[in-house]
């Protein structure tokens, strides 16, 4: 494995450990992230990584490898979004048991599915998915730079208002 697609897959990895509760297995992925980091070639790298997979796939929220065609972030912007993404997981978890029915009936999916989420987990993927498409977008419409970030809280520019779009389409037009 190149070692920018290690520091890519690694960050989320590190990110997502931050708010686990200690364990063996966990523990088993820390010491094989240790030790890619100070191996100097890249199959071994690989070799690294796919332990880190097969351990980490026991354990609830680890990261899903990337699927799809490259991204164009570099590795520092989607570092960010990874930590920002594990930043509202972090908070929608810290959010009291006795709270989580009232959220479950009032907050639904949004779209066609209809109905509610099923469990709290559900509602938790969906925020953070949800801000990741946010972080995205804001990169892509150029009011976050994916790089701006206040302890792990990225500085995103807000959207304009509809009043200020009209002014800037008088102004443009």
């Amino acid at each position: 494995m190149k070692i920018d697609n290690w520091t890519i897959n690694t960050n989320k990895v590190r990110a997502w450990s931050v708010n686990q509760e200690p364990c063996d297995n966990l523990t088993a992925v820390m010491l094989s992230l240790q030790l890619g980091d100070n191996c100097d070639n890249d199959e071994l790298r690989s070799t690294y990584w796919t332990a880190i997979r097969s351990i980490g796939s026991t354990l609830e929220g680890f990261p899903a490898a990337r699927r799809g065609r490259e991204s164009s972030l570099t590795t520092e912007q989607t570092q960010n979004v990874s930590i920002a993404e594990e930043l509202v997981a972090a908070a929608m978890n810290a959010i009291p048991t006795e709270y989580h029915a009232i959220l479950l009936a009032l907050i639904v999916p949004h779209g066609r599915t209809g109905g509610v989420f099923e469990h709290f987990s559900d509602l938790v993927a969906n925020s953070r998915k949800q801000g990741h498409n946010y972080m995205l977008t804001s990169i892509k419409e150029e009011r976050w730079n994916g790089l701006d970030m206040d302890e792990g809280v990225p500085q995103i520019a807000p959207r304009p208002t509809s009043e200020e779009k009209d002014e800037s389409e008088e102004i443009d037009g």
